[in-house]
């Protein structure tokens, strides 16, 4: 007996096994098969890059705690230095001595004595910034070293936008979503079997799925801000010229600001008070203010109930720490570097502020459209 063959309303086969599919399910196209490529290969791509990132970072952080080769020092002259060859400028803030570690700076050389993170990241910002410095050598009160870690600021936020940007959206987003995401937590609040667990994340990856949120979008800028603070640690911490800069010939780059104000007080530690009296709160602005802006956004969304309240409160609690943290670094590291973390917080401020009238224009906009499409209905 002969087997009779399957139909289908839709007429199209599958060539591989001669079975037709049901007219409701819908074949992918080619577009749509290259586009789910794409997604993955940029899905993994960016995540080799994170994870490099990563890896760059920490082993530039063991490398600088552990390698004596790369031990740095306040004292001009003495541990590891980059600057011009001997001799070629006659100047002592810009030379290095002639059996410094570094009197060959060639990229290759890096490459070879210190490995890929002194070579890749460390060796680029110190070249630049000492160009920089050096065409500003005869500059008064150490604006030319200044302007050497703004121009490096700059280009580190250029290169790095698109990840703080995701990440200010992605904030947004968890703002605007925090009510029900607080609902769904208390839904299942004392619940502890497996069901209930299963359910409530579930839930959860649904609510992040439908608003398009990647939880885990706010550890990209943290992995990326490993490296780039111990790259700035290091140019400010070797590269000779920074080491002698005294900004308005009072504040030393190559000095710690706790450590003048708790052993040299009376001497010109006092002085480094007020550095960090101007640094440190800039450091916490930049993370308060625009969780304020966020709330001014929200305002009359959800994410101002009493449970989105205490979800946001929560979510923020990790970036106080880190603020704290970073606030340390400002205390604990020299000068030069609390300078750089003093205008990145600038920066981040002023980003933050123009991502708020951007947001608030957007609804404007989308809200104006929808009056219009209510008056011609």
């Amino acid at each position: 007996m002969s087997k009779k063959p399957v139909f289908s309303f839709n007429n199209k086969s599958d060539k591989n096994n001669d079975v037709f599919s049901p007219f409701w399910v819908k074949p992918k196209s080619k577009v749509s098969k290259t586009k789910d490529v794409i997604k993955g290969i940029w899905k993994w791509s960016k995540i080799l890059i994170l994870l490099f990132f990563f890896v760059m970072g920490m082993w530039g952080c063991f490398q600088t705690s552990f390698d004596p080769t790369v031990a740095s020092s306040q004292a001009i002259g003495s541990g590891l230095e980059y600057g011009f060859n001997f001799g070629t400028t006659g100047l002592y803030q810009y030379d290095v001595g002639s059996t410094a570690f570094n009197q060959n700076h060639v990229f290759t050389y890096w490459s070879m004595q210190y490995g890929p993170f002194y070579a890749w990241f460390v060796w680029p910002g110190a070249w630049l910034t000492m160009q920089i410095t050096y065409a500003g050598h005869n500059w008064w009160g150490g604006l030319n070293g200044l302007l050497g870690i703004v121009v490096l600021i700059v280009i580190i936020r250029l290169l790095t936008m698109l990840a703080t940007i995701k990440s200010t959206l992605q904030n947004e987003k968890m703002n605007e979503v925090s009510g029900k995401l607080a609902e769904i937590n208390a839904k299942y609040k004392g619940l502890k079997d497996a069901q209930s667990k299963q359910m409530k994340q579930q839930e959860t990856m649904d609510l992040y799925a439908k608003n398009n949120i990647h939880p885990f979008a706010a550890f990209e800028q943290i992995l990326i801000t490993l490296p780039i603070f111990l790259i700035i640690y290091r140019v400010v911490t070797i590269l000779r010229p920074l080491k002698a800069t005294v900004l308005f010939n009072i504040w030393n780059f190559s000095y710690t600001p706790s450590t003048q104000v708790f052993n040299n007080f009376i001497g010109d530690g006092w002085i480094y008070l007020f550095f960090l009296i101007v640094a440190i709160p800039t450091q916490f602005l930049s993370t308060w203010l625009p969780t304020y802006w966020g709330k001014q956004r929200n305002r009359a969304s959800n994410a101002n109930t009493s449970k989105g309240k205490k979800e946001t409160k929560k979510r923020m609690m990790f970036q106080y720490i880190f603020t704290g943290a970073m606030s340390l670094i400002v205390a604990f590291t020299p000068t030069g570097v609390g300078v750089y973390w003093f205008f990145n917080a600038l920066i981040s401020i002023l980003q933050s502020y123009i991502m708020h009238r951007i947001i608030l224009r957007q609804r404007e906009m989308k809200f104006k459209s929808s009056i219009g499409h209510i008056e011609i209905a």
